[in-house]
């Protein structure tokens, strides 16, 4: 007999024994869409964004919000940032700073509104406070994200819009898709896994064959067997479409492409210097890749998560000790630090270096990147050597995708605790909320926007300004103001 994929469906339907195929029901999802006001006009600066989440919380007084007191090291180099005094940043523990530090913006006085990592981390992902009522149906940012842009995406796109490196080991791992369908999940990548599996460029080419086979095999199977579709239910339909998907990209030759990295990049995004669970530097190097593929990806999701947990960032304690291993799961900001510097500005002169869609714009013009964490650290140091959990106030930073480069929202006091100015029309401190409409309104997306036929019956605000459970008012606003 000759491969299943040559047989007439007749001849399936001797071969298995079955007289009909098992029928699929359809789903419904949520589709009325509306707007919460016309005040709003999405700035529309960016084609693509890149989300970078440091997980863990960085220390703020010596990252983003830098303040020299009684317990600052003595060795950090502290320097000003285009010239504006208010934006300093360690020479030591960004040496690369140069490259990409003049571009950015940042938000400072931002606060939180959990102070435990795992709700906080949602907060992050899906850009409001986590609501266990309503859990099973709020979507991933990125979801949202990717069912705004399905209008634009073009025929030769195989490559899903939303794609994320290492989420899967956060304390809160993807969230998923929610009320929205399943074709606007992210695809999580796995760095530390990903191109022992995946990779080999052209050596693939016989296991890209022999998968095709194998593939329409099973679909020739599952033409005549109706076995496994009473369990999936209605479901059934989006599984297939799902492994659809995967092969599509698994046998684009552009998937290929994105995995086939040099020695000389990897060192260049520091790629060697950190091993780990997973590995930032390699996940910056495959976003650039997948935007350089043009292949449907536009929001990208990296998470910095080094041996999962918590985050390399947790530094409740070993906060200036340069012989913390990596393998304990924390490190010292002498450690954490400058990997992030590194893949931060490879990436940075990549993009700049990438020519954009439009004439006479580079990639970095079209790609905003936003610098994310769930939330800050005491000012005091404990007893321990390191800092706490803390919500009142903490730093942001944006670049790229149209920001004006050295500007910073908002002010704190000397020991970087306390907001003092909160940077904008609104006596209410910015939240992730905010930045999350900042990210919509640069995409050319109205954060205004509302879901109003929900499974919950509760709307879906894309920026609450009401949430259960949260603060009594949250301005509807993004932050325009960094924007040239």
């Amino acid at each position: 007999m000759g491969r299943i994929g040559d047989l007439s469906r007749r001849d399936m339907l001797k071969l298995f024994g079955v007289s009909v195929a098992g029928s699929l029901a359809g789903v419904t999802y949520p589709t009325q869409l509306r707007a919460q006001s016309s005040r709003v006009t999405p700035l529309g600066t960016a084609r693509n964004c890149i989300v970078i989440q440091n997980n863990g919380a960085p220390s703020p007084p010596e990252f983003l919000d830098f303040k020299e007191t009684k317990y600052t090291a003595n060795d950090l180099d502290p320097q000003v940032v285009a010239g504006n005094s208010d934006f300093i940043l360690s020479k030591t523990l960004l040496p690369r700073m140069d490259v990409w530090a003049p571009h950015a913006a940042v938000v400072r006085g931002m606060k939180g509104v959990a102070l435990v990592h795992f709700p906080a981390q949602y907060h992050v992902q899906a850009g409001r406070a986590f609501n266990p009522a309503l859990v099973r149906e709020i979507p991933a940012l990125g979801s949202v994200i990717a069912r705004d842009l399905e209008p634009q995406r073009r025929e030769s796109d195989t490559f899903p819009t939303y794609i994320s490196f290492d989420l899967d080991i956060a304390r809160c791992p993807p969230i998923g898709t929610g009320m929205l369908p399943p074709k606007y999940a992210g695809l999580d990548l796995t760095t530390g896994t990903i191109l022992e599996t995946f990779g080999g460029g052209g050596e693939n080419t016989d296991k890209s064959e022999v998968l095709s086979q194998r593939y329409e095999t099973l679909g020739r199977m599952l033409e005549v067997s109706s076995m496994g579709n009473d369990a999936l239910g209605s479901k059934a339909g989006e599984y297939v479409a799902s492994y659809d998907s995967a092969i599509q990209l698994l046998m684009d030759p552009r998937f290929q492409q994105v995995l086939d990295v040099t020695d000389e990049e990897k060192q260049r995004y520091g790629v060697d210097a950190n091993r780990a669970r997973s590995n930032f530097g390699l996940g910056m190097l495959l976003a650039r890749n997948v935007l350089k593929a043009d292949a449907g990806s536009r929001f990208l999701w990296v998470c910095n998560s080094t041996n999962g947990g918590n985050g390399q960032f947790d530094n409740h304690d070993v906060l200036y000790d340069r012989e913390a291993s990596l393998t304990g799961g924390r490190v010292s900001v002498y450690q954490s630090l400058p990997r992030f510097d590194m893949a931060l500005a490879s990436l940075v002169e990549d993009l700049i270096a990438m020519p954009g869609h439009e004439a006479g714009k580079t990639a970095f013009d079209e790609t905003l990147i936003v610098v994310v964490t769930e939330f800050g650290r005491t000012p005091d140091m404990n007893p321990h050597g390191g800092r706490d959990h803390y919500i009142e106030t903490y730093p942001m930073m944006l670049l790229g995708g149209g920001v004006k480069g050295g500007r910073v929202l908002g002010k704190t006091d000397e020991t970087g605790g306390k907001v003092i100015d909160t940077g904008w029309n609104f006596r209410e401190q910015t939240m992730m909320d905010h930045m999350t409409s900042t990210i919509h309104s640069a995409l050319g997306t109205d954060y205004s926007s509302v879901i109003e036929d929900t499974p919950s019956g509760r709307a879906y605000e894309y920026q609450q300004t009401a949430p259960l459970g949260g603060p009594s008012f949250i301005p509807l606003s993004g932050f325009e103001d960094l924007f040239i």
